[in-house]
């Protein structure tokens, strides 16, 4: 028995310092994460491009079309997967322990390669952009303790703040902070339509900014709180939803927090456990952000594209018009995908040829890059994804979230170009997961259900398991 109690020691301290190594690495990956975040959004699309780095345009070097946030990820999910010891075991956990995230990240490989195939280089930068690097930043956030996560949150939040500073400032001046990057005559167009100004805030598009804003305020919600202060961040966002002219942002938002506040009013009252603090912001929601909202729009600028375009306009003409490409198809186009070249001339021929207009639906586009075949694939993969980062979030917020988010980005093309959105998301989620459910009154443990993914046990994993020794006490 002693000599068995000698060789179990020692293994049992390099557990242990084994464990502290994985925490370290990490807590490292996670801030690496974290940062690509604030790179996401500090460095738009038209920063890097007016910094010289040739990020949107077609052609150039491959290194420059993805953006420093997506190395970060990818370096933080190495790190995760393939430093922590013993070596390799992060790969076999990230197998095992999350099925439909690896599932997606093999079929999204297998959707870019199946585009090179078909279709040439050309866009294959978006699968990786828009898809992979939020799969990756998933792995690198998710290492995190809730504390780290927590602090992702108000990040997120800080900046959302700011640029809706930003674009409240844009709309008063009509001038963009971050100049737009397209060529002269477009830059010039937008300039001189100041009926139609929209501000953008930190981002390349007035309409990301409104995608993100809109998943902030669910994550809002899942915060923890002083109530004033989630009260005027919650009607900062509603302003920010207005300022930067998003309709479906705006509209879905709206719709999903009434639905979701009805549905709760109604349940806790059949229930009868409704929260006090709970019918306190339902009052004040509706005693303050009507009124608030029509001051707004009638004695400012803020929200005026919004009220001026409640009608069937030239944006909704082209989300109309894009449909008539399928009429154009031919059996190859259909089964295998339509090359670039060849899309811009279809374009030409249903009217959509100008500089500033395009195909206004990201699945229109997928499966126009992959025809039937690869676009059955995506749309499973992408399924996968999004059922995923439900599960992870493990709250009905983090669900409306989501919903949300897949709902605003249809009515653009976001996702079928090289977009944010899914990453955006996928931090939103994480760091809703840094709010556990509050921790039982008897037991002391945390009475939500773990969500799947790669941690270990933060609050034990340092801990030896004890020896028990013959004759001692248990």
């Amino acid at each position: 028995m002693i000599r068995a109690l000698r060789t179990l020691a020692p293994m049992r301290l390099t557990d242990v310092r084994s464990a502290s190594g994985n925490v370290r690495l990490r807590r490292a990956a996670f801030s690496l994460a974290l940062l690509g975040v604030i790179l996401e959004f500090a460095l738009s699309g038209n920063t890097l491009e007016n910094l010289g780095i040739d990020y949107a345009s077609p052609g150039g070097n491959p290194i420059i079309k993805l953006h420093p946030a997506t190395y970060l990820a990818a370096i933080g999910c190495f790190m995760v997967l393939f430093l922590t010891k013993p070596s390799g075991s992060g790969v076999v956990r990230f197998f095992r322990a999350t099925p439909a995230l690896s599932a997606f990240t093999f079929m999204m490989l297998f959707c870019a390669f199946y585009s090179i195939a078909n279709v040439g280089f050309s866009g294959a930068a978006v699968y990786v952009e828009s898809y992979l690097a939020p799969a990756m930043l998933w792995v690198a956030l998710d290492a995190g303790t809730d504390r780290q996560k927590r602090t992702l949150a108000w990040w997120i939040v800080g900046f959302c703040v700011l640029s809706i500073i930003i674009s409240i400032g844009e709309g008063a001046t009509q001038t963009h902070l971050i100049p737009l990057h397209i060529d002269d005559t477009v830059n010039k167009a937008f300039a001189d339509d100041v009926e139609d100004f929209r501000g953008d805030g930190l981002f390349s598009h007035p309409l990301t900014a409104a995608g993100i804003t809109s998943m902030a305020t669910f994550m809002l919600l899942r915060m923890r709180m002083n109530g004033l202060l989630k009260g005027v961040l919650f009607t900062t966002f509603l302003i920010g939803l207005l300022s930067f002219g998003g309709r479906a942002a705006l509209l879905t938002t709206i719709v999903i927090v009434v639905l979701a506040a009805g549905f709760e009013l109604l349940r806790g009252m059949v229930r009868r456990d409704l929260s006090m603090g709970f019918v306190g912001a339902i009052a004040a929601a509706l005693v303050i952000l009507p009124p608030l909202m029509i001051v707004l729009v009638t004695s400012t600028d803020i929200g005026e594209r919004i009220i001026t375009h409640m009608y069937f306009d030239d944006s909704a003409q082209v989300r109309n018009l894009q449909w008539l490409v399928l009429n154009h198809l031919n059996l190859n186009d259909v089964l295998f995908g339509v090359s670039p070249d060849r899309l811009e001339m279809m374009k030409y021929q249903i009217g959509l040829g100008g500089a500033t207009t395009d195909i206004e639906n990201f699945w229109l586009l997928m499966f126009l890059n992959l025809g039937a075949i690869g676009f059955a694939v995506y749309v499973v993969a992408l399924g996968l994804f999004i059922l995923h980062l439900g599960r992870t979030a493990n709250h009905p917020l983090g669900w409306m979230l989501l919903i949300s988010a897949i709902v605003i980005a249809s009515t653009s093309n976001s996702l079928g170009r090289k977009s944010t959105d899914l990453f955006f998301a996928t931090a939103c989620i994480i760091a809703m997961t840094g709010y556990p459910k509050t921790a039982s009154a008897r037991t002391g443990t945390i009475s939500r259900e773990q969500p799947i993914g790669l941690r270990t046990n933060q609050r034990q994993g340092l801990r030896p398991t004890p020896v028990k020794l013959l004759g001692s006490k248990s």
